[in-house]
């Protein structure tokens, strides 16, 4: 196993993208401190993870405040005795009440929530941990970012998301720099289109608002768009592979950059994306 021994803390790993991630790095047996806002679903994680043969510690927390991520990591250094792997994917588009198509349709507090969401939550924890990894001389943090980070993409991708998603590239790599002397790797990842929450959402709108799919089961929908069916919707619609993207896709790439063989990759963005963006 790649990380035996290892302890890493996943944020937002409730479900979808961390849920994946966090089931990942336990399969190559890593501990998991388990974070994410509701109870109910760190709980649920935290017992798939004890299910894999290893051990959890659940945590729920908002990780957009100060005092409480340091709880979530004085609380893993009470428990495991060291943290050995950050990952930092809590994240999301700040949910809309109306379809919207741009700039000028965004308002300040959602701006606020993309920033409170995306990279304000990245900033602290980095934070949090970073002194315990410069104090033991070793590290790996993973900021997952996204596609939205390295294209302009249209609607439903809203501006401020984007923004915040580059503004989490340009942290890791100005963080690699800080932090590599003292033997920490920095990196991101950029996942690509996945049915996780946001995109069920975005589903269910196109069903609901576009006439050429109106009628259609959303997941449906969705299958379609990621084989290519539907040219029309532009950059979204022609990811080279043809094949839909899973959780465990972006946590095998998480793995691989928390692992030895990685040692030298650090202030890296790495596109999980079936090719979506080349780069």
């Amino acid at each position: 196993m790649k990380l035996e021994g290892k302890v890493a803390i996943v944020t937002g790993a409730g479900r979808g993208l961390g849920r994946g991630i966090a089931l990942c790095l336990a399969g190559e047996g890593a501990d998991i401190v388990v974070n994410s806002l509701h109870e109910e679903t760190t709980d649920k994680t935290a017992a798939d993870v004890r299910a894999l043969g290893r051990k959890a510690l659940a945590m729920a927390a908002d990780a957009t405040e100060g005092a409480q991520i340091a709880r979530v990591v004085q609380e893993a250094l009470n428990s495991f005795g060291k943290i050995d792997i950050l990952v930092n994917n809590v994240g999301g588009a700040a949910r809309r009440k109306e379809a919207k198509t741009g700039f000028f349709d965004e308002v300040i507090s959602e701006w606020d929530g993309n920033y409170e969401q995306n990279l304000r939550s990245t900033v602290l924890m980095c934070t949090a941990v970073a002194p315990h990894f410069i104090k033991q001389k070793s590290g790996k943090i993973v900021n997952i970012s996204s596609a939205a980070g390295r294209y302009a993409f249209t609607y439903p991708i809203i501006t401020s998301y984007g923004a915040m998603k580059t503004a989490i590239i340009r942290f890791t790599q100005s963080l690699a720099n800080d932090l590599g002397p003292h033997n920490i790797n920095v990196n991101s990842i950029c996942p690509g289109i996945i049915y996780t929450d946001a995109w069920k959402r975005n589903a269910k709108r196109a069903v609901e608002t576009i006439p050429k799919f109106k009628g259609m089961d959303p997941r449906e929908w969705f299958v379609g768009m990621m084989e290519g069916k539907y040219p029309e919707l532009g950059a979204l619609a022609f990811t080279p592979l043809r094949r839909e993207q899973t959780p465990e896709d972006i946590g095998r790439a998480v793995v691989f950059l928390a692992s030895e063989d990685a040692k030298n990759i650090t202030g890296q963005a790495l596109n999980v994306d079936g090719g979506l963006i080349k780069s």
